[in-house]
């Protein structure tokens, strides 16, 4: 049987206000594409359906479209809960689209109450063990939450273990064997910062060593992560993540987005390969002043832009300005040399309207506010005292 490994869809996630809405319909459709012209079977969704718990109509609507086109090619789908969704609005989903073959897990459930999807096609029958995103909060109770940070974060692993072991115990033999989960496994890399590239440790989040996955299942389907990869060294040695279908904020900025398309037969190791997504616009950083900036961004016309601009002090207005003159700049920065920390032991109560307006100036800024702001500062001042 031929599987197409996907996750961390996010519809509906913007982009600094700007609706991405078409660009989530050309990528699902072109997975669809991707699934038809690769004769795949089944379509495994990792979590993260939606971008937040109540998304839009028009998140539906993107949904729901894509999931008509696969039923409509006989392809089926199995959708898993993630951190983001609404695991009562999957559930419901799933009310009705299991007739179609679009299957929903929406909770938690063992392996004999059914955390196993099965699937048949011809004489051959997959065993998908799904499992949704296990919240903190169900995993531990209150007094284990107020305990201290280590021992939190271990008790959360032990119950994740428990739940993964659970559900695999319900494979039967003879039959193909998979586990689709929304889970941080630790050590996983995350988007470059800076061009350098961040692993995430369960010291800092909620997660689980690889050596507790369960080693039953030929392949791992996994998402949560949106940097696509393979984690090494899992006892069965076939886990990977799909990654998110479009590059959703500068942190995953040159990320090749992709789909995994595997290959099971019972009882014999994973065949796989990756194809590239195409769709979606590009984002990219450019640095340099106002005018250098905005000259690179002639050649972006196709792309999200963040500015990170020289200059020599903050200057009103020029977020606007650089919007207004290109298209494609979505995010500002700038980069100027700030005033060293320097913590006052006046109290705030003691200092004049005038010094609380540099303070806060100088805090949020790190630098002096020029004369010209001063005046006008003043300015308003008193004309607020006189209306008193």
């Amino acid at each position: 049987m031929r599987f197409l490994h996907t996750a961390d869809w996010h519809i509906g996630r913007q982009i600094r206000g700007r609706s991405r809405a078409s660009e989530f319909e050309a990528v699902l459709t072109e997975i669809k594409d991707i699934a038809v012209s690769e004769n795949v079977d089944v379509v495994l969704v990792a979590g993260d359906i939606w971008d937040t718990n109540s998304p839009s109509s028009d998140s539906d609507r993107i949904l729901f479209g894509a999931l008509r086109e696969f039923v409509t090619n006989d392809i089926e789908v199995i959708l898993i809960a993630g951190n983001h969704d609404s695991a009562h609005k999957l559930n419901a989903v799933g009310q009705l689209s299991d007739l179609l073959n679009v299957h929903t897990q929406a909770y938690v459930r063992s392996h004999d109450a059914g955390g196993i999807i099965r699937i048949n096609r011809g004489d051959v029958l997959a065993e998908i063990a799904a499992i949704p995103w296990v919240p903190d909060g169900k995993a531990l109770n209150a007094i284990e939450v107020l305990s201290d940070a280590q021992k939190t974060l271990s008790m959360y692993q032990d119950a994740v273990e428990t739940v993964y072991s659970n559900v695999v115990q319900g494979y039967t033999s003879g039959a193909i064997h998979l586990l689709v989960g929304h889970v941080f496994v630790d050590g996983a890399l995350l988007a470059d910062i800076d061009g350098s590239e961040r692993r995430l440790h369960i010291d800092i989040a909620y997660g689980i060593d690889k050596d507790r996955l369960p080693s039953s299942p030929q392949y791992l389907a996994l998402g949560h992560i949106h940097h696509p990869q393979e984690i090494l060294g899992v006892p069965n040695g076939a886990t990977a993540y799909a990654g998110s279908i479009l590059q959703l904020d500068f942190g995953e900025r040159g990320q090749q987005k992709i789909v995994r398309i595997v290959d099971l037969v019972p009882n014999r190791p994973v065949q796989q390969k990756i194809i590239p997504l195409t769709s979606g616009k590009p984002l990219i950083e450019l640095r340099g002043t106002p005018e250098q900036v905005l000259v690179a961004s002639e050649q972006y016309k196709n792309a999200y832009i963040r500015a990170v601009l020289d200059v020599d002090a903050p200057e009103a207005g020029i977020a606007q300005k650089m919007r207004d003159s290109a298209d494609g700049i979505v995010d500002i920065r700038l980069d100027y040399d700030r005033l060293e920390e320097n913590i006052s032991t006046v109290s705030l109560q003691d200092l004049k309207p005038e010094e609380l307006f540099v303070r806060y100036y100088q805090e949020r800024h790190g630098t002096n506010p020029s004369d010209e702001l001063l005046v006008l500062f003043r300015e308003i001042l008193g004309e607020v005292v006189n209306i008193q």
